[in-house]
This record gives structure tokens, sequence and C-alpha cells, in this order.
């Protein structure tokens, strides 16, 4: 016979809880960006861009020589800032006033911009697509000219999705064929995957790159977060999201060696401490039925801010010192939850008959390492937890209700 433990907890302490606030609205999907001690924002389908001198408590136009398609910002080399549409690339060396710059080389008709890096002071390259069929062009800044500089095979990679500076390499991720890499300025291409060889095809596409001096990341359609520590011979999933092929790692934004972010369908997920562990922190998003309605498109930080800009038209900020500080969530524990059995082997119940009426609630698991390992629906003030995959050992719920943490308590599987 199994042994019946209730785990009742009741604290009625508060503290301030620190979450993702709304700092500008648009009506599309969004872009964000740091440079030149500004935070600017556009919106994806009008002229409507913005550029923030205060961290993100004002966001006034900044659209003077904007196109009415807006603009994606693509990197800052020195005092200047590089955004594109299509295949015009503006900039502005103050974030306030832009100027289109001549890419005649480019085929409007034909082709369209994808990103833009920088490798060194004079080396700043744009990636462009076929606008049907497939096939990479890269183009290479000379004074104010964007000139043509290499195709790159369809068999060595098919569309680009992405390009970064990699620790002074030249990265670009593609569809179906992971990374590829240019160790030469642009001018030749190969395959940056060593024996790393995904069975799904959401894994091969690589939507977002990133580096610390050690290490090298990359996140993929379907969710997964790869890194290597010997310049890209080996790689290993770090993180992963992946329930399908439909959750995307849309951006990774490197700060220093141990403080990265990363914006991702299921929302805002960071390290501090080089990639080792990573957490997700997604209070003040908006959830509807348990789902998240904000999935990321962008990240970035200023001094003092994270900021995260989703699809559907905002651009939320949070204290840069709270994300990563972490939250004593037991000081919001407000409600009394039991759990049974427990001990459990292979079913258990956790149950707060105050949220019996009320909806939006939903139990996570933790182990003792502080890693998610799973989330739970609670209907009706009850959730059923299967945990035939959950290893022997001590674990934590804590029960939530509209993204705030009202209970806690231990669960102890045999």
């Amino acid at each position: 016979m199994k042994k019946l433990l209730l785990s009742i907890f009741t604290i009625t302490s508060f503290t301030a809880f620190s979450q993702w606030s709304v700092t500008a609205v648009f009506s599309t999907g969004e872009d964000c960006f740091y440079g030149l001690g500004k935070v600017l924002a556009s919106d994806a389908s009008s002229n409507a861009l913005v550029a923030s001198s205060d961290e993100g408590a004002t966001f006034p136009s900044s659209n003077v020589g904007v196109p009415g398609s807006g603009l994606s910002f693509g990197a800052v080399n020195g005092g200047t800032i590089y955004a594109y549409r299509n295949t015009g690339i503006y900039s502005s060396t103050t974030g306030n006033n832009w100027t289109a710059m001549t890419t005649s080389a480019m085929s409007a008709t034909t082709e369209v911009i994808k990103d833009i890096a920088v490798i060194s002071s004079n080396s700043v390259f744009a990636v462009t697509n076929p606008i049907s069929g497939n096939g990479i062009k890269i183009y290479q800044l000379s004074g104010t000219t964007w000139n043509f500089k290499a195709n790159i095979p369809v068999g060595t990679a098919p569309l680009s999705l992405c390009m970064e500076n990699m620790n002074g390499e030249l990265w670009i991720g593609t569809t179906t064929t992971l990374n590829i890499k240019s160790t030469n300025g642009g001018t030749s291409w190969a395959a940056a995957n060593g024996t790393l060889s995904p069975t799904n095809w959401w894994d091969k596409y690589v939507l977002c790159e990133g580096a610390t001096s050690t290490t090298l990341f990359f996140g993929t359609y379907g969710g997964r977060l790869f890194k290597s520590t010997d310049g890209g011979s080996t790689w290993q999933t770090t993180y992963s999201i992946a329930t399908g092929n439909t959750i995307s790692i849309s951006d990774i934004y490197v700060i220093n060696n141990n403080e990265i972010l990363m914006g991702c369908d299921s929302g805002f997920v960071y390290t501090k401490n080089g990639g080792s562990t990573w957490t997700k922190s997604n209070l003040g998003f908006t959830y509807s039925g348990g789902v998240l309605q904000d999935p990321l498109a962008k990240v970035t930080a200023s001094a003092n801010y994270v900021f995260a800009a989703t699809k559907n038209g905002k651009v939320y900020r949070r204290l840069k010192s709270e994300v990563f500080a972490g939250i004593n969530e037991l000081n919001l524990i407000t409600i009394e939850s039991k759990v049974y059995p427990n001990p459990a082997n292979d079913f258990t119940t956790v149950e707060a008959k105050d949220l019996m009426f009320q909806k939006n609630c939903e139990v996570k698991i933790t182990d003792v390492l502080g890693r998610d390992i799973s989330i739970t629906e609670m209907k009706n003030g009850k959730a059923e937890l299967n945990l035939s995959n959950f290893s022997k050992g001590l674990y934590t719920y804590s029960v939530y209700n509209n993204r705030t943490v009202v209970s806690k308590g231990k669960l102890v599987v045999n």
C-alpha cells in the first residue's frame, strides 16, 4: 500500500514581482535593435520606426528616410547602423535619420536581402535570396556602394536565413543544410557542421546564430539550440523546446561570455553561465488558455534593460538586473495546495481548491537542480500528472494562476 503524504503550504508574505512590461506597440510583427546608445524598433509593414534614447521609457518617431514598408535592422559598424528592406539598404549615424545607399548591383525584381553582418571595420556584408527558386548571393560594402562579392552554389546551400560574425568568420544559417561559413571574407563557402547531422528537417533550418569568445551557438526552426566549443567541429544540444516542427528559436543575443539571451516561440530564455543551463522567464507576456500569445521575434539589451520584440507587434522590456538576479517565487505563494499520492510512481494529482473556478492555471515540475521537467494544465483546481518518464527522486511542484506562482510543494517519485 502506498503511503499518502499531503504537502500543504500556506505562506502570506509578498514582495513586488518583477515582470515584462509593454513599452511600444505596433500593428504587426516587430524588430528591435540596440546601437549608438539607442533602442530602435520598427514595424514590419509600415514606416513606423522609432528610437529611444532613454532605454525604452519613450519611443519618439525616427522614420525620416524610412520606406513605407519598414526596415529590418542588420548591424552596426563603427558609428553607423545598417538596416534593410527588400533590396534597399539604409544607413544612419544617429538612429534618427536614414539615408538610402547604392544597391544597384542587386536586382529588386529577383532577390531580397536576408541579413547584414560585420566581421571587421572594413568588412560589411549583405546576403540575399532569390524571390523564387534557390541560390544565395553575397554583397560587400565599399564606401557607400554595395558590390557583388560571390555566388554560393545551390549544392552548398539552397537559401539563407541569417548571417552572423562568429569570432571573425562569416557564418550563414541556411534551409536544409544547417550552417555554412567563409574564412576568407565571403569569397568561398563550406559546410560548418562538423559531425552534426539532424534527422528532422526542422532542425536543419537555422534561424539564428551567436558566439561568445569560446562558444558558438545556433537555433533552429524546430526549437533546438546547439553549441560548439571547438569552432564547429562538434556540436551538442544545450537547450530544446521542441515538441514538433513549429516551435522556433528566432534570435540569439550575446551580452558577454556568460550572459546570453534567446527569443523563442515559447517566450524568453536566458543563461548567466555561458550556456551551461538555461532559464525561461515569461511573466508579463500574454497567455490565453495556457498558450503564449506573444511569440518572440528579436531580443536585445541596453545598459540596464533587456528588450523583446514579438511577432505580433509589441516591444517588451525588463530590468537586466531582475532577469539575471532571478526571482524568489516562494514569496508569492498565497494559497493552499496538496499532492496525492505522495510518494508516487505512476500518476499523482496536485489540487488547489481555491482555483476550482479559475482559468489560466498550470502546474510546473522542477527537479533538484531547478530544471523544468513538465508543465500540466490545471482544470477545476486539479492537475493529473503522469510520472512514467520521471526518474526517482525529489521534485518541486509550482502552481501558477495567470502566470503568477500561488503555491508550491514537494513531490517524491519512487
